[in-house]
């Protein structure tokens, strides 16, 4: 990035043009990368959200999913056995957090290998949203694969999830984890029209 004075930058890459030829099975994609200051995020440090979740080994665990789940999710590039431990919160408004209980599920993960292809690490959820404004809070432990020569590799994860009778060929990215061996922060933003 070159010598600046420091700060926080937002780095967005737009895709200008996107063509795909079923004929030759390739993808012609042209995108600008552009770069802009951004603000100091507000409570970056400690957001509410994340003090209750680390509580969360003496919070109450959330409901078993029923059949079928009142949602699903799904983290790509990884196997059902790299994620050895992963609880999702929904974080209200009013600062409370409710264990939206996920379990893994063969079936969902089956689902999203035959919509994404690739790898998959596939859950139930139990808990769908129900009105109001909420965040949504990971708490992932992960086997972290990423091997390189570089000072510091990473993993990317892409996150999709639907609820209801959703189904995962007619649902968009919801986000996309850099996962590194570092305790620095790796935010990442997606956009998706709808």
């Amino acid at each position: 990035m070159g010598a600046g004075a420091g700060g926080y930058i937002q780095i967005t890459l737009q895709t200008l043009e996107s063509y795909y030829d079923a004929k030759t099975d390739q993808l012609h994609r042209v995108s600008e990368l552009s770069f802009s200051g951004a603000p100091v995020p507000v409570g970056r440090d400690q957001p509410a959200s994340l003090k209750t979740a680390r509580g969360r080994k003496t919070a109450q665990p959330g409901p078993p999913p029923g059949t079928p789940p009142a949602g699903k999710l799904g983290l790509g590039g990884v196997k059902p056995d790299d994620i050895l431990d992963f609880t999702l919160w929904a974080s209200l408004n009013d600062g409370s957090t409710t264990d939206m209980g996920v379990t893994k599920d063969k079936g969902v993960t089956y689902e999203l290998d035959t919509a994404f292809g690739g790898r998959w690490a596939g859950y139930a959820v139990a808990l769908a949203p129900a009105g109001g404004r909420f965040k949504l809070v990971a708490d992932i432990t992960l086997r972290l694969r990423c091997k390189g020569k570089a000072k510091r590799p990473f993993q990317v994860i892409p996150v999709v999830m639907a609820f209801g009778t959703d189904r995962f060929v007619e649902h968009y990215l919801l986000a996309v984890i850099a996962a590194q061996g570092t305790v620095e922060k790796v935010d990442t933003s997606v956009t998706q029209p709808y």
